[in-house]
């Protein structure tokens, strides 16, 4: 599976690199929130190749938490 650490709303044509792990993903989204500083990263991955990609979890200044299909709290 892929993971892209991705701005905010960018387009799928911007997604670049893909990560192979979730953690790498993850610490990379921090790592760019945090020298991004009220940006939001995401972290998508596609469920299968004929999907669209989904969101799993959002980073924001240094904090991430994870986008589980219900409203999502705030940071």
């Amino acid at each position: 599976m892929g993971w892209w650490v991705v701005e905010q709303g960018a387009p799928a044509q911007f997604f670049g690199p893909t990560e192979i792990n979730q953690e790498a993903a993850k610490k990379t989204a921090v790592a760019r929130s945090r020298a991004k500083p009220g940006t939001v990263f995401e972290v998508r991955y596609h469920v299968n190749a004929n999907a669209a990609p989904e969101t799993r979890w959002e980073a924001l200044d240094g904090a991430v938490r994870e986008i589980t299909g219900v409203a999502p709290k705030h940071f």
